[in-house]
């Protein structure tokens, strides 16, 4: 018989007759499969388990904040106080492993226990560990602070733990997560309460929870905030006696003493600071200062470094050129890929990014759910049953978009452009490209918000109207491109279509189907109405291993992509990184890892540190 305690939170016991299947209590949880690491690994295979500690690093940012809770929406939070995004001040129950799909360890937890049916998730604490203050992590602090968030944190926290509906206290040291009965009980639920964050009750009890503040939190992590100045800076320091600073899943981590962040409100200033030596990395991620702005004596001298290393997981669509469907200019495919046509992405590279992009080819660029080449046979096991339904291209041809000429004028893709318009009964009449059975004109606008994105569609506007087409690029203000969005008010737009490594069930649904088609401010911006789509999405969401959703999500990118739902534009060629050679770091680009590891498995090489010194020294 399984036992749970009551909402209440009384401690009171009550038993059910209701069983359920649970794992063993293990050392942590992964998605698909298997844990990659045994309880008693020496350290992540990603780390150097040698790393010195010791030392300054200083990084800087274009922002700037005047509040440090991370739970309410007033205020402009650091960026490196959200505890959903940084580490380092906050503890979360578990930590992900960066070189595993999506796995995760116990971190404030010594166990977890999950239901066969993900209809609950059984966590017991460690018993060594302490808040900052010297007081320990607590069942209490749980609960405390899951009913705080669930009752007046901001609305996207909320969200987060929307279809968790109760949180039971089991004893001293244990608590149990239960989803909703109504919700769709797949891992992920459980992923949301491995990054639970539990804050100190007897720290914050007496302190308003829905207010900015700028005093330094209590916490429970390797670091402390040592000093805050208001939108400039924020210094972190580590704590000598941090309590999991023993563990197995601790090694190579936090090596640095301290840690300051330096807030700019101008990058032209930030980059003069940067080549002065001011503070030590950047992460630079504008195509065309990477390009112009580190030509000076420290990168000359080998003592400055650009590098760029490949990502290690999914970029998702980075940004394209959404179609809206919904619009009749829109729903004939052919008129869909004909202004895919025109779009020269190789000129648009050469000039504005200085090569600095790639193609994107994929909904879901650098994962496992790419599409490449012809469908495999396990594709075509889900392909085959909606042949006719879907392009025949979809079997025939490998996804990729046709490359132009990045100093010319792509005529033969114009020239392919035209043959699309005309079969699909747009013909010019006196340079004006109109129906031949309505005489109505082509016309459509491109709304965007961006400036970036006016200079980089201007030319497309050119080329469309080589083409006969009226194309509009219409620039709006933020919040009225907010609201358009919302009501899917606008032909064609700029947008980012994120996914991740394991796609979420509502945001891919969101994303792509045609039940979230019609309903305002949802995501599927393109209007994607199309029953084979709904059929893919659910067999992703259905997938129990990693083979099987990534069989499902390469046929899925297959018949996206030959709809011609978006112009994909590129995304960057890799992470970019500018630096003072004062550091070493763990190689970069690991399988699965979306994260450069700085700060957090960087360290300081005194030799080169004392190198760089001296150098700035005598300039």
């Amino acid at each position: 018989m399984i036992c749970s305690l009551s909402t209440a939170f009384v401690g009171l016991l009550v038993c059910t007759s209701t069983f359920v299947a649970a794992t063993e209590p293990s050392h942590g949880f992964a998605y698909f499969g298997n844990l990659k690491y045994p309880k008693d690994m020496a350290h992540f295979d990603y780390v150097n388990p040698d790393a010195p500690k010791g030392g300054t690093v200083r990084m800087a940012v274009v922002s700037t904040f005047n509040n440090l809770n991370p739970y309410v929406d007033k205020g402009i939070l650091s960026v490196y106080m959200d505890p959903r995004i940084a580490s380092a001040i906050y503890e979360p129950l578990m930590l992900a492993s960066q070189d595993e799909l999506a796995s995760y360890y116990g971190l404030l937890v010594e166990s977890v226990e999950v239901a066969d049916d993900y209809s609950w998730v059984t966590y017991t604490l460690r018993d060594d560990a302490y808040w900052h203050d010297g007081e320990p992590v607590t069942v209490d602090d749980v609960v405390w602070t899951f009913e705080k968030i669930k009752a007046e944190a901001s609305i996207s926290w909320r969200s987060v733990y929307r279809e968790i509906v109760a949180l039971h206290r089991l004893g001293p040291k244990s608590f149990k997560f239960v989803i909703a009965e109504d919700a769709e009980k797949t891992p992920q639920l459980i992923i949301e309460t491995a990054g639970f964050t539990p804050l100190p009750k007897h720290h914050w009890e007496n302190r308003p929870f829905d207010e900015t503040t700028l005093e330094p939190p209590l916490a429970n992590g390797p670091y402390r905030i040592a000093e805050v100045e208001a939108g400039h800076k924020i210094v972190f320091e580590r704590v000598p006696d941090y309590w999991g600073r023993d563990l197995n899943i601790a090694v190579g981590y936090y090596n640095f003493d301290r840690i300051e962040v330096l807030y700019f409100f101008d990058e032209n200033v930030m980059l003069q600071a940067l080549r002065a030596g001011v503070f030590d990395y950047y992460r630079d991620q504008n195509e065309s200062t990477w390009a112009t702005a580190y030509d000076f004596d420290g990168f000359r001298r080998g003592l400055f470094l650009k590098e760029t290393y490949t990502m290690g997981t999914s970029y998702g669509m980075h940004y394209s050129l959404v179609f809206n469907t919904r619009r009749e200019v829109f729903k004939d495919v052919r008129v869909r890929e004909a202004v895919t046509l025109a779009y020269n992405f190789e000129w648009a590279n050469r000039v504005y990014w200085h090569h600095g992009m790639d193609r994107n080819n994929s909904y879901f660029m650098r994962s496992g759910m790419q599409a490449r080449g012809l469908p495999s046979e396990a594709e075509l096991v889900l392909l085959e049953p909606f042949r006719g339904q879907v392009p025949e291209r979809v079997f025939t041809h490998p996804v990729e978009l046709p490359k132009n000429e990045p100093f010319g004028r792509n005529r033969e893709t114009l020239r392919a452009a035209d043959a699309l318009l005309v079969e699909a009964g747009w013909v010019v009449k006196d340079f004006v490209r109109v129906h031949e059975e309505t005489g109505e004109p082509l016309t459509f606008e491109l709304a965007v918000s961006s400036g970036n994105h006016e200079r980089m569609l201007t030319p497309f506007v050119d080329n469309l109207e080589r083409l006969g087409i009226d194309a509009v690029l219409r620039r709006m203000e933020n919040n009225l491109m907010v609201n358009r969005l919302r009501t899917y008010d606008y032909d064609a737009t700029m947008r980012k279509l994120y996914t991740f490594r394991i796609p979420r069930p509502a945001r891919i649904r969101g994303q792509f189907t045609s039940r979230y088609a019609d309903r305002p401010n949802m995501t599927n911006y393109a209007g994607i109405e199309n029953p084979v789509v709904d059929h893919l999405v659910e067999v992703i969401v259905a997938a129990t291993t990693e083979d099987e959703m990534n069989t499902a999500g390469r046929a899925l990118d297959r018949v996206l992509l030959w709809n011609f739902y978006v112009i994909p534009d590129g995304y960057p060629v890799g992470r970019k990184l500018a630096y003072w050679d004062r550091f070493g770091h763990p190689p970069l680009g690991v399988e699965h890892m979306n994260w450069t590891g700085f700060p957090m498995l960087w360290w300081l090489d005194r030799d080169k540190s004392a190198r760089i010194d001296a150098a700035l020294a005598g300039s």
